[in-house]
């Protein structure tokens, strides 16, 4: 009775961050409470109706389907993945992965089985069917995110962590892609939050059902088919921090490592013993030792970066919600004397730090802790400015540095406005005044973000940052599906498939030399032949009714031969773009011929 008084005192003070070590008890568990006292600059509370997470997640679904309409296939690897799982539709063969006729041995099964169950009912002649996993994915892990954030605030708080989770511009982005990411993330939350159950409940005192486990191994056994060793190893960092911090172990029983482990045999063995006999072995060693010890001994396919860029790169990461990030790292004391926050701390902190480490860098890497770093995040919405104006020098550079962090997290919106500008000024091309105006309408977002977030800065309070990540998530939706699209020089497949289409249809045979990105064998089909100069020619000479797509570093080598074989060439068809993959500008040449002499050979 006297904790149920404490707690109804309790909800009636500000949220626990404002003032370190109020807590609050309740018959489910140890709880925190988001405080119902107006904000400073605000008379009047905000209610919470039920309806709000479904808008969110309605919201969300509505702007990533019109991207997934919009964008068209992405290099390099949304490309491969993609193809590969049309692939797998067009053989049947659910066991092994190729890319055109080459083993592709980057990933596990599990994410080409359901792009190829999407592609199969939707059709797998569209990008679009093999994205939709991906989408599923993000809305699940936001259902997650307020399911998690519940355990520590009220519905209005644990909506807006939600939506700080799908409003981040890397989640956002990576539901519009046909890969593994966003699949991950959501099998990797699922794990944490059975393994957060067992750690809450040793914590507390209580009891758990036997079978609770499960929800750890299951998941996790998943996320291997998916990616690999990533849920495994954030679990041990998670685990492994936790006993670190109480000097304990015994709490582990509880995860029943024993029939977890042959759990996780069970689930994932069966594949991998296909694929080893069907790849002879090659499979399993190319994953094993081309692609993972590849990553973690050196930097894989020039994406190199130093120890502290993924700390550099998380405001714009997590843009909008950034805005919380400098206030939430000073509740740090406050967050450790937690049980459900600190276990949000060691879900993050360890594999962050690992992945720091890790050479290879990309920046989707830290996506299995983005929900729990969201959650957190939402304790800032009502802390106050660290330090003060006035008294010791600490407490006045405790401030400085406060203003400093708030005001760096603001110059995230101009600086992505800034970036969008540019790119439509620089890769619009023939629909480069369309990709200004997007830039323009995307500028006027981030604008608008910056202004909430100013009026957050000044008075608190949760409905500027629910304007702040609203106008982060029509910032999103404009960028993607709106400029992406729009800058037409770097869509270099989209564009020679389009003057293909101009030009009469598709010939018998096509073959390429010299642009060989995974999203022209996706609009072209697996048939394409990836060839060089010279056999590019041999091709034409052979095949009268082809065509050949030479790039400009080619082009002299098709020329030479094609002299040489005495080939007469219709005139080309030319396409300029500059090539993402690889950072340069690309003309591309499409020829067919005009006659073929053999005794016009020169030898």
């Amino acid at each position: 009775m006297l904790a149920y008084r404490k707690c109804h005192r309790a909800q009636k003070t500000p949220h626990p961050m404002e003032k370190a070590g109020k807590r609050c008890f309740n018959r489910r568990a140890v709880a925190w409470k988001a405080g119902e006292r107006p904000s400073r600059g605000s008379s009047v509370t905000v209610p919470f109706k039920k309806s709000a997470l479904l808008m969110v997640l309605a919201l969300l679904a509505v702007a990533v389907l019109i991207g997934h309409q919009t964008v068209p296939p992405m290099d390099r690897d949304e490309s491969r993945f993609a193809q590969a799982s049309r692939q797998m539709v067009e053989s049947g063969d659910l066991v092994t992965i190729r890319f055109q006729d080459e083993l592709r041995a980057k990933k596990p099964a599990g994410i080409y089985w359901l792009q190829a169950a999407s592609a199969s009912v939707f059709g797998t002649d569209d990008i679009a069917p093999y994205r939709l996993p991906s989408l599923l994915a993000m809305l699940l892990t936001v259902y997650g995110t307020f399911r998690i954030a519940r355990t520590l605030y009220k519905p209005p708080r644990a909506v807006l962590a939600a939506a700080a989770c799908g409003g981040a511009m890397l989640v956002f982005a990576e539901a519009h892609l046909a890969k593994t990411d966003s699949v991950l993330m959501l099998l990797c939350l699922l794990q944490q939050f059975g393994l957060m159950r067992i750690y809450q409940a040793w914590q507390h005192g209580r009891r758990l059902s036997y079978n609770s486990y499960l929800l750890v191994w299951l998941p996790m056994a998943a996320a291997i088919l998916v990616k690999g060793p990533v849920a495994p190893l954030l679990a041990l960092t998670t685990v492994g921090a936790l006993c670190l911090w109480h000097r304990q172990k015994g709490w582990l029983r509880m995860l029943r490592a024993g029939r977890g482990l042959l759990l996780l045999a069970g689930i994932t063995l069966p594949w991998a013993i296909m694929v080893t006999l069907a790849t002879d072995g090659a499979f399993l060693d190319i994953a094993f030792r081309g692609d993972f010890v590849a990553k973690v001994q050196s930097a894989q396919e020039s994406h190199g970066a130093p120890v502290g860029t993924y700390l550099m790169l998380a405001p714009l990461l997590i843009w909008p919600a950034s805005l919380l990030l400098p206030r939430a790292v000073a509740q740090m004391p406050v967050l450790l004397d937690h049980v459900e926050s600190r276990f949000l701390l060691a879900w993050i902190v360890p594999f962050w730090v690992v992945i720091e480490f890790v050479p290879t860098k990309l920046p989707h890497y830290p996506m299995p802790v983005l929900p729990a770093l969201a959650v957190l995040l939402v304790c800032a919405v009502d802390a106050p400015l660290a330090g003060s104006a006035k008294g010791a020098m600490r407490a006045v550079a405790r401030r400085w540095l406060a203003l400093a962090g708030d005001y760096a997290m603001l110059a995230a919106g101009p600086l992505m406005a800034a970036a969008v500008l540019w790119a439509a000024l620089t890769y619009g091309g023939v629909t480069g005044g369309r990709a200004f105006a997007f830039a323009m309408l995307a500028a006027l977002m981030a604008g608008l973000a910056l202004w909430q977030g100013i009026l957050w800065h000044r008075q608190g309070g949760i409905m500027p940052v629910a304007r702040v990540l609203a106008a982060g998530l029509a910032f999103h939706l404009i960028v993607i599906a709106g400029l992406i699209p729009s800058l037409s020089r770097v869509h270099v497949a989209r564009a020679i498939d389009a003057q293909i289409a101009q030009d009469g249809g598709y010939p018998p045979a096509i073959a390429a030399a010299g642009f060989h990105e995974p999203s022209l064998v996706f609009h072209l089909g697996r048939d394409l032949l990836l060839v060089d100069g010279g056999e590019a020619a041999l091709f034409l000479a052979e095949a009268a009714d082809g065509l050949a797509l030479i790039e400009k570093g080619q082009h002299e080598a098709f020329l030479a031969m094609a002299d040489r074989v005495g080939l007469r060439l219709a005139p080309p068809r030319q396409i300029e773009g500059f090539n993402m993959s690889k950072g340069r500008d690309v003309l591309i040449f499409l020829y067919r011929a005009d006659g073929f002499d053999p005794a016009g050979g020169k030898g």
